[in-house]
């Protein structure tokens, strides 16, 4: 079923032009409704006064009197240029209930589930998709839905997307969450299939079975709600039939999987309730109507989960002091039974809200598969444990009682010879401040452990900052880096340790033409994630990797999950781009997930830029009740407050921070500091001078010429994209891979970002041109 509805979506056989995006119209928000309701169709002449506005989609109960014979109107008008051409579908989502479609006078046809159009009713939970052919279209248009209820609690477009557009576009839009929906609750079902063939192995441990079954009734439930069932083609009475009956067996199944797992005995309560649902479960099966279903489900089977919620409750109330999983229990059934509350009411129509029940259900049965898997696991692991210790328990105990003060005693003998150790190896890796014409850049670093070796004090820490300085492109960069190792003492120093070593390494690679600052900057990250990714996310690094510029301004830089850094210019404070960050350096299977996107800011004269680690945010703050007591926190606007005010040194910066708290982590600061005077323009000069160049070879067709020419431009100017871009196109139209490939990824890296799964190290490493490649440069240049 899935794989038919991806080839419905996507592959259709007739061939449809590529549309963009602008291409699909949104048509939610502002509708108008006809404040009378209507006899037949077509209706008389109408009354304009009796035109209202109103929200689309929604609940019209309320909003107008009805008759369940009479039709209501409602009405969209809307405009469309001529650029905007083969409109084929329109998606008016989940309507309650009989509808009729017209766009400008001519009645629209159902695209799917065209067999259900007669039925009653017609399908008040699926979406609707009509087709329209681009000769109906004007300049202004008018869509007119002619409605008729089902329910007296719930009538209009009720939901889902309205949209008109590509018919391959509206059908990816409507059908992609759904397909999503499908996948989650297919993973429930191979989780449930995992515990009913455990309880089939062991023959013992009820409270698999009815997970397993409980998780199986449930995935068939969640498949009964979502479109696809249409697809079957059965009368909607049945599947209807099939759907409640499915809810009626959910609640019993799991108050079963609550007994065995708190070891509780069947109670008479719990016999009348079952009972009680296989009654509403016979009752449903021989209902003659779809209303005659909906009635017992809400009259009678919602009435009796209140008697499933009280055994609940009093299966895990008395285990809630000495028991953590009946309190972690009764927290998602809390969370559970409150949105599946608040649906009940959206269906009744006395709230207006979207389904949230289904968020609800998927924490709440992915914890109870986390509880259940923890605790065979446990069982598992005890069991090894108690064989493989119980023979050795009292020789090992006695050992290990006369051994514990020698161990002790060498312990704290070579712990501090190892803290100066690392304390000597990362003297190479200090940097020091830099003094430049058009500014400087400041440094600052403290760590947070202390250590006393022959008489004199050291520290180590996880903290690192470095400046260094690299060619690129033939232009010199400032690599800025400020880093956070995980682990406080000789574990942080460690990580910071093999940082500093991979980013000197990376120093000494040699510089190629044409490579962009962002190559630079993925390069280095690819490098530190492939290392740190081999310790199995027990050394994770947060850190800003950046270049810098004196002479333009320009920097270029990635945030993985570090605090952002802060901009001060003219007296103002902000953050600068705060939410853009990547994952910790060496998280496990990031690359499967992240995209890595370089960011650009133009540094301006007179711009103070401040990098820092957590260490400026994390503060033992004194309690207000109790002197003596200070209590950890963490407070970035205390620190932000402070750099509102002017900063003579970063030094001054620290004693001020310590005025508000005492330090809990090592704590590092880096700063540009851009000078007031004008920058030369000997760069922007010679930059227009290429660009110049380059347009004029281009308007020769010297395709050659003008691409080396505009990459050159890009190279002295690296921040504007139109440059890359002119680069881009010039060298598609003489096939100069090299320049098409660097190019590319200049532009994929500062616009959508890489994502990191198709990032090999093949990406972007450069390749050396062929002989025929020199000899037609040469020729062209």
């Amino acid at each position: 079923m899935l794989f038919f509805l991806i080839l419905i979506s996507g592959c259709n056989p007739q061939p449809h032009p590529v549309f963009p995006k602008e291409s699909t119209i949104d048509l939610s928000g502002s509708w108008e409704i006809y404040d009378d309701s209507i006899a037949e169709i077509p209706p008389k002449p109408f009354n304009p006064e009796l035109w209202k506005p109103l929200s689309i989609p929604s609940n019209l109960k309320g909003r107008i009197k009805t008759h369940s014979e009479n039709w209501i109107l409602l009405r969209k008008r809307f405009a469309h240029s001529e650029s905007k051409l083969g409109f084929q579908s329109l998606c008016l989502g989940k309507i309650s209930d009989q509808a009729k479609v017209y766009l400008n006078g001519k009645e629209l046809r159902e695209e799917l589930f065209s067999s259900y159009q007669t039925s009653v009713p017609q399908g008040y939970d699926r979406n609707r998709i009509y087709s329209v052919s681009s000769e109906i279209f004007r300049e202004q248009n008018e869509i007119e839905v002619y409605l008729k209820p089902y329910f007296e609690y719930e009538f209009g477009i009720l939901s889902g997307p309205i949209l008109i557009g590509p018919a391959a576009s509206i059908l990816k839009t409507v059908y992609r969450d759904e397909i999503v929906g499908l996948l989650i609750f297919t993973s429930f079902l191979v989780i449930a299939s995992f515990f009913l063939f455990l309880y089939w192995k062991e023959k013992r441990g009820r409270e698999n079975l009815y997970f397993g079954l409980f998780l199986l009734f449930f995935s068939l439930y969640q498949l009964s709600l979502s479109d696809f069932k249409y697809f079957t083609g059965l009368n909607i009475l049945y599947l209807k039939k099939i759907e409640y009956s499915i809810l009626s067996i959910l609640f019993p199944i799991f108050c079963r999987f609550l007994l065995p797992l708190f070891r509780k005995a069947k109670t008479r309560i719990h016999f009348l309730l079952e009972i009680s649902s296989l009654f509403f479960l016979f009752g449903f099966w021989f209902a003659q109507t779809v209303f005659q279903l909906d009635w017992i489900n809400r009259y009678g089977l919602q009435i009796s989960w209140i008697g499933y919620v009280y055994l609940s409750f009093k299966i895990l109330l008395p285990s809630l002091k000495k028991n953590l999983e009946s309190r972690l229990i009764l927290s998602g059934i809390l969370f559970l039974g409150f949105c599946i509350f608040v649906d009940i009411l959206s269906e009744r129509g006395v709230l207006k809200t979207i389904r949230i029940s289904g968020i609800g259900v998927i924490g709440f049965l992915f914890f109870l598969t986390l509880i259940l898997a923890g605790k065979f696991v446990r069982m598992k692991e005890k069991l090894r444990s108690w064989n493989f210790t119980l023979e050795k328990s009292i020789v090992d105990r006695t050992k290990a009682l006369s051994q514990s003060l020698k161990e002790i005693q060498d312990l704290k003998e070579h712990q501090d010879g190892d803290y100066f150790l690392i304390s000597l190896l990362f003297q190479p890796f200090l940097s020091k401040n830099i003094q430049h014409r058009y500014g400087n850049i400041d440094i600052h670093r403290k760590q947070y452990k202390k250590f006393q070796f022959k008489n004199r004090t050291y520290e180590i820490g996880g903290d690192v900052v470095l400046t260094e300085e690299v060619l690129i492109s033939g232009i010199r960069y400032q690599v800025l880096i400020n880093a956070d190792a995980m682990g406080k003492s000789l574990q942080g120093a460690s990580g910071a340790l093999v940082f500093c070593s991979i980013v000197k390494s990376f120093l000494q690679t040699s510089d190629y033409e044409f490579r962009s600052p962002e190559n630079w900057l993925f390069l280095l990250y690819k490098n530190l994630q492939a290392v740190f990714e081999s310790f199995d996310g027990s050394m994770l690094i947060s850190a800003i990797l950046a270049l810098y510029n004196f002479e333009t301004g320009d920097l270029f830089f990635l945030n993985c999950e570090h605090p952002p850094m802060i901009l001060i210019r003219n007296g103002k404070t902000s953050y600068l781009k705060e939410n853009v960050f990547l994952k910790k350096i060496g998280f496990p299977d990031s690359e499967s997930t992240s995209i890595t996107t370089v960011e650009f800011f133009q540094v301006r004269p007179g711009d103070s830029i401040l990098f820092g680690s957590d260490g400026k945010e994390d503060l033992y703050i004194q309690e207000s009740l109790c002197s003596s007591r200070k209590q950890k926190s963490s407070v970035p606007e205390v620190f932000f407050d402070l750099v509102k005010h002017p900063i003579s040194s970063l030094k001054d910066l620290e004693i001020r921070l310590e005025e508000k708290g005492e330090l809990s982590d090592d704590l590092s600061f880096l700063r540009i500091q851009a000078s007031s005077v004008e920058r030369s323009e000997i760069f922007l000069s010679q930059c227009r001078s290429f660009l110049k160049t380059g347009n004029e070879s281009f308007q020769k067709g010297e395709f050659r010429r003008a691409s080396r020419c505009y990459a050159r431009a890009s190279v002295l100017n690296p921040g504007d994209l139109n440059l890359a871009k002119l680069t881009l196109m010039s060298a598609r139209k003489c096939d100069q891979l090299r320049l098409v490939r660097f190019f590319s990824e200049k532009i994929l890296l500062r616009t959508q970002g890489v994502p990191s799964r198709f990032a090999s190290k093949s990406f972007s490493q450069p390749f050396p041109p062929s002989n025929s490649e020199i000899l037609l440069e040469k020729k062209g240049a």
